[in-house]
């Protein structure tokens, strides 16, 4: 799946919430709905210490969508020649990135829960991880 990768493709989404105040929220995440993606794998990053960052990778083929569930963190979306950075502190509040982005999630606060839902199932062969490496792959789907 190789498609030019202009930022404007990265997405904040806003999560269907219900909120009771004697019940709670409720945030509803769905595939195809919510989501542009069947979902295929979840994980979550919790106890991550001060100054350290995950991330730092790209993707060939598969999509992600970043939520903080508790506490807040900063991602860092990047192609070849720009970035953007969102600063998700709401559970209610999503980002979608899609494949061939660069992103690294960093600034996690000390009760920080970052969900992460995939396109796909864990596979190394569709991470790219190296920085000049990215760019090589990119370096043609810029214009």
């Amino acid at each position: 799946m190789k498609t030019a990768i202009h930022l404007e493709k990265v997405a904040a989404i806003d999560l269907a919430s219900f909120s009771e105040p004697a019940r709670g929220c409720l945030t509803v995440v769905e595939s195809h709905q919510h989501i542009p993606f069947s979902i295929a794998r979840i994980f979550y990053m919790y106890g991550v210490p001060n100054g350290c960052a995950r991330g730092a990778h790209a993707h060939r083929e598969t999509e992600q969508v970043f939520i903080a569930v508790s506490g807040g963190f900063s991602l860092e979306v990047s192609n070849a020649d720009q970035r953007k950075i969102f600063a998700l502190t709401e559970p209610r509040r999503a980002v979608y990135v899609p494949p061939l982005f660069w992103a690294r999630v960093y600034n996690f606060s000390r009760e920080a829960v970052c969900l992460v839902l995939t396109s796909a199932s864990y596979d190394p062969a569709d991470y790219i991880r190296d920085w000049n490496e990215y760019l090589s792959a990119v370096g043609g789907l810029q214009r």
